[in-house]
């Protein structure tokens, strides 16, 4: 599957792998267990190795929104947390049962403290991600959004539910099922 977090592709895993391999444990999580909670202050960052985690917010109505995913071969963790020390503003959820190599956010603090553009590099990175999805959320529209998204990733559908798709787009899972038909129809 394509890189669904496309800071990813700028960096080298290797290198990750290696240090969560050094310095982390194996550890497992049960779908719906947390990896963090909203409001703690984050103590893992980790390389998934299976499953998958989601990051959720919860609105003033209680409703949940999936505002971002966490395939294997990629980073969980809250880069403001880990580096800042301020509490999560997701939550990091096991969508499924997962397996992460998980490694104490100080190794990496460790890691950032001794290489200043590592952890620049890290953070310009990050943040052209999520400002790319901001404007995307208001320059493209939802039918847009989703083919963008299958072209990153175009086996995301065997892995992630609709209704988990459809909460990353902002839209309810009737409205993904009416652009699916539509794409189909589309490429008849």
């Amino acid at each position: 599957m394509g890189n669904f977090n496309s800071f990813i592709d700028n960096l080298d895993m290797d290198f990750w792998h290696e240090i969560c391999a050094k310095n982390g444990k194996l550890c497992h999580y049960k779908k719906g267990e947390f990896f963090v909670q909203q409001g703690d202050v984050i103590r893992y960052m980790g390389i998934v190795k299976e499953g998958y985690f989601k990051y959720v917010v919860t609105d003033s109505k209680g409703n949940e929104h999936i505002t971002g995913l966490v395939l294997p071969g990629t980073f969980v963790g809250d880069y403001l947390s880990t580096t800042k020390k301020i509490p999560c503003m997701t939550s990091i959820v096991a969508a499924t049962n997962v397996e992460v190599l998980a490694c104490n956010c100080e190794v990496l603090n460790i890691v950032f403290n001794e290489n200043r553009e590592l952890h620049q590099q890290l953070s310009d990175l990050l943040f052209h991600d999520v400002y790319k999805r901001y404007l995307d959320m208001h320059r493209l529209s939802p039918k847009e959004r989703y083919i963008a998204l299958l072209k990153r990733c175009p086996d995301i559908l065997q892995s992630i539910s609709i209704k988990e798709i459809a909460s990353f787009l902002n839209v309810t899972p009737t409205y993904l099922s009416r652009i699916r038909k539509e794409i189909t129809f589309e490429n008849k």
